[in-house]
């Protein structure tokens, strides 16, 4: 074999690995349909008495939408559940901005002031740094609450 000639994959096992890698890429979406439901409800636990969120934290009363909110002592005494919920039929952008604005509010009631990343960032940009900039921006809107 001569140095400039690529060693080449058996047609079967290209085959498999594409079809394993559209499988994985259909599973990834249908877990991202499933977990952006608008009727669910969204809780966070605020370490704050129950008292101190009337009236609600800014972030949730300034949404633009309607949403139902509900404020309950936490289980095991362990502060406060904030849970609010989109209007059924609501897009994915608007679930999005709830849990935005349930980490704002939780930050806000906890220490005053919703803390956010640095700006400018205190790195340059770089081709390896993308994914970080990219989770840091988004980081707030999907995931854990």
């Amino acid at each position: 074999m001569r140095t400039s000639e690529v060693p080449r994959l058996p047609a079967a096992v290209a085959l498999t690995a594409v079809g394993a890698g559209a499988i994985a890429g259909f599973a990834v979406v249908a877990r991202r349909r499933r977990a952006v439901e608008p009727d669910r409800w969204h809780s966070v636990t605020i370490n704050c008495s129950p008292e101190k969120l009337d009236p609600l934290p800014a972030p949730l009363d300034e949404l633009g939408f309607p949403v139902e909110v509900r404020v309950q002592p936490a289980p095991g005494d362990r502060g406060t559940e904030l849970a609010a919920r989109v209007a059924p039929g609501a897009d994915p952008e608007r679930v999005r901005r709830l849990r935005a604005a349930l980490r704002g509010a939780r930050s806000l009631a906890e220490i005053g002031e919703v803390l956010l990343p640095d700006a400018p960032a205190t790195t340059k940009p770089t081709l390896r740094s993308a994914p970080l900039a990219y989770a840091t921006k988004h980081g707030r809107e999907e995931g854990r609450l």
